[in-house]
């Protein structure tokens, strides 16, 4: 028995098979959408069930017209199309909650809207959307339909495609495959992240940090380019980028800063406008003591990295 075989029958050997088939039509879904065939092998190879297990559910949607097979190739239907335009809404407005109603890093988003998608009712996540402003795009930029199954479109185009020198603002991470997607959000990238680009030197930074793409990570993030105009203001840097000795005053808050630690960083005074210094560092560097207004407060680096600051003259008052 192969190892895939061996942990489906573990872990999965109950699963309701309307999962499964929720799964089947998510893949041939996205498939459809980036105008590539679908076969029973590659699903078999993707999804984590066991290959009678993902037949059976095949064979389910043939019978009940939500998919059809030409040879070997799986097609979605309408009535396929739809269900899984459904699951796709529950995904991505059960992340957006996450992103702004909860504490969780964005690296368990997906894994656990993977796993609310099949358990939501259509009635709770219009109530979730109602809740979150009615939404048109998930946390990582990814259009969500709308509850009449119309998706909004997304403009720009892939940073693999940028040729020049120039300011572009992120507008989509693509969180598929995981890999790819953890080692880019590792960095520090996010959407709403300003970043210029030296096209000639290959070099990208954002709010004062270097980053480090693998070349073909580039087509996973898609950017919209700046107007002059509409480039933000230069020497902004994050919190994390201050020196002992160094003073600097807050000019905002990350996009990437949201919900519970959003409020809880402005409840703390780190609002525009506050002057801030290093008052004291922890012998392993992290968390930091910070003198603002007048008060003392420990950060730890990752939210450090979530304040835009702009340096001052250490004379300034």
């Amino acid at each position: 028995m192969g190892i895939k075989n061996w942990l489906n029958t573990l872990l999965l050997k109950r699963v309701d098979q309307s999962i499964i088939e929720e799964d089947v039509l998510k893949y041939l879904y996205k498939n459809e959408e980036k105008n590539k065939v679908s076969n029973f092998q590659e699903i078999d190879n993707e999804l984590l069930f066991s290959s009678d297990q993902i037949s059976k559910s095949i064979q389910q949607l043939i019978q009940d017209r939500a998919i059809s097979k030409v040879e070997n190739t799986l097609i979605l239907e309408e009535k396929g199309r739809i269900s899984a335009i459904k699951l796709i809404r529950r995904h991505r407005i059960y992340e957006k909650y996450l992103s702004e109603k909860t504490g969780f890093s964005k690296s368990s988003w997906h894994h656990k809207a993977e796993e609310m998608e099949h358990a939501l009712t259509d009635e709770e996540v219009n109530l979730m959307s109602k809740e979150l402003g009615n939404p048109q795009f998930d946390p990582h930029g990814d259009p969500i339909p709308t509850k009449d199954g119309k998706l909004p479109k997304l403009k720009g185009i892939s940073l693999s495609k940028i040729e020049h020198n120039c300011t572009v603002k992120v507008l989509h991470i693509e969180d598929e495959p995981r890999e790819v997607y953890k080692s880019i959000i590792k960095q520090g990238l996010h959407i709403g992240s300003i970043m210029t680009i030296n096209f000639t030197s290959s070099m990208y930074a954002t709010e004062g940090h270097a980053l480090d793409f693998d070349r073909k990570d580039l087509k996973n993030i898609t950017v919209q380019v700046l107007e002059e105009e509409e480039e933000i203001p230069k020497g902004i840097v994050r919190l994390s980028h201050l020196k002992k000795g160094e003073q600097a005053v807050i000019t905002g808050l990350s996009s990437e800063c949201r919900g519970i630690n959003r409020r809880r960083l402005l409840d703390l005074g780190f609002v525009k406008g506050s002057k801030i210094m290093i008052n004291m560092v922890s012998p392993l560097s992290d968390p930091t003591a910070f003198l603002i207004r007048e008060t003392l407060i420990a950060l730890r680096k990752e939210q450090t990295d979530m304040i835009l600051i702009k340096k001052i003259n250490n004379d300034a008052e």
